[in-house]
């Protein structure tokens, strides 16, 4: 059954595990759930914002083309 979990997991989890397993003390447990914790809270916010603005707006911000000018490009 271990294996079967091991195989499930991804390379990072791996690695993490295979750090864990290798604590020999309770300080050094404490060290690995504290970079754990900062591991976890660095990938709290990766939500896309979303942006509330007009296509001309867009346009200004990002420096683009009309879209008339693009649809005339291909003949739209």
């Amino acid at each position: 059954m271990r294996d079967e979990l091991l195989e499930l997991m991804t390379e990072g989890q791996r690695k993490l595990h295979e750090e864990f397993t290798q604590c020999q003390n309770w300080g050094e447990v404490e060290e690995f759930l504290k970079k754990v914790e900062k591991l976890n809270e660095s990938r709290e916010n990766n939500e896309i914002p979303h942006l509330d603005m007009t296509l001309e707006e867009f346009r200004a911000k990002y420096h683009t083309k009309p879209l008339e000018e693009v649809l005339g490009k291909y003949g739209l």
